[in-house]
């Protein structure tokens, strides 16, 4: 059995919220980034100093790669946060009472979950943005139903909290 993290006391909400800035940050990131590569992607096909055919074939092969790499990973960072959010919950040395902090506190969660979707909704619907926001098909489904995502991760939390409370 593993042992229990002691002075971690009613951490689950907290654990949501950092998953859910995460999220946000790393595809704010992801999209921006593409904006800047496109960017640099253009000078460097239309820089006549630059002769090397397979240096631009390079740099072209890495623009098409990129929105799926980082789309990919984008999926891949939020389940594995996700799981370890779900095991944290197991180690931590919890009383019963920060059962009942827990569930108020998810009232907090998921009113962040909503300002954190808006402002990503917000960002990639400016007109120069969304064209590189389209790109990204995981983390635009992610975040266009994270609030739904995050009251099912809120409700995966609280219970796991009571089944560790069930389970002594």
């Amino acid at each position: 059995m593993a042992k229990s993290i002691k002075g971690n006391k009613g951490n689950a909400v907290l654990d949501g919220i950092t998953i859910l800035v995460i999220i946000v940050v790393m595809g704010l990131i992801s999209v921006f980034g593409l904006k800047v590569y496109d960017e640099l992607n253009s000078e460097i096909l239309n820089d006549t100093s630059f002769t090397s055919q397979e240096g631009i074939d390079t740099s072209n092969e890495l623009y098409q790669k990129y929105p799926t790499l980082l789309d990919n990973l984008f999926l891949f960072a939020f389940v594995l946060l996700i799981i370890f959010t779900l095991i944290s919950v197991f180690m931590l040395d919890t009383h019963p009472i920060f059962f009942i902090i827990t569930v108020m506190m998810l009232v907090a969660f998921f009113l962040v979950a909503i300002l954190l979707g808006n402002v990503f909704y917000d960002v990639m619907e400016d007109d120069e943005m969304s064209g590189y926001g389209n790109q990204f098909n995981y983390m635009s489904w992610v975040m266009s139903h994270i609030v739904e995502l995050m009251v099912a991760v809120g409700f995966i939390l609280v219970i796991a909290l009571f089944i560790k409370f069930k389970a002594g």
